[in-house]
């Protein structure tokens, strides 16, 4: 089973490709993004989820309705398909695949001024100090981050999963605990990497033979 990876980038240049990127949207994500104050989260958000219905498109899927799962996960009832999408200055993704849950997750690498008391609240002791140690401790923040996130999206419980009952550990981070209803961590599948300034982590809870990455940029949205 191969996963596809949607990649796209998005900065303020793309402001003005926005009303035809969004004319892909269903109209209670217009009304979301509407509703964004900052013109920075609009212009991410639109192109995040014209980059979702752009990749469920060359599925054959049109005029798509999404359902929300009891942790308000959003997902295509009646189809085989999942999928889970990300974004983060700079940059937004999508991931597909069939018949297995998957989860990305990707993150800007910027300093954080209270990176300490993040870590503290969703890492376990072994990932603090491995993320202490490290010669880069910033780096190995978000590479764990995006990591976890990934894990807890393709769980389908998101936040609701406490970050700290996952955890990680190794330079190329394998997964080495969650709850025991969620299967063995062994299980599990990874793949984790930095992309320019980002850092990106696919997760899934069982073995994935490949990933299709398909790199595009917003004015590849646009409804011909």
């Amino acid at each position: 089973m191969k996963v596809s990876l949607y990649l796209c980038p998005v900065s303020p240049a793309d402001e003005a490709l926005l009303p035809l990127i969004s004319t892909q949207l269903a109209v209670e994500e217009r009304a979301r993004a509407d509703r964004f104050v900052a013109h920075d989260a609009r212009r991410v958000f639109i192109v995040a989820h014209a980059l979702l219905h752009h990749a469920l498109g060359q599925l054959g899927f049109m005029a798509i309705k999404f359902a929300l799962s009891d942790y308000g996960k959003p997902f295509l009832s009646g189809t085989s398909i999942r999928f889970s999408i990300s974004h983060t200055e700079g940059l937004v993704a999508v991931a597909i695949a069939r018949e297995i849950e998957i989860g990305v997750d990707v993150e800007f690498s910027r300093d954080l001024s209270d990176r300490e008391r993040v870590a503290q609240a969703v890492f376990c002791q072994e990932e603090i100090w491995e993320m202490d140690a490290s010669a880069e401790p910033l780096e190995r923040f978000f590479q764990l981050w995006t990591a976890k996130e990934a894990v807890m999206k393709a769980t389908g419980l998101g936040f609701s999963l406490p970050p700290k009952q996952i955890s990680f550990a190794g330079h190329q981070p394998r997964l080495v605990s969650l709850p025991p209803s969620l299967g063995v961590p062994w299980e599990w599948w990874l793949e984790s990497a930095r992309i320019g300034n980002h850092w990106f982590a696919l997760a899934a809870p069982s073995r994935v033979n490949g990933v299709n990455r398909i790199d595009l940029c917003p004015s590849d949205l646009i409804p011909r």
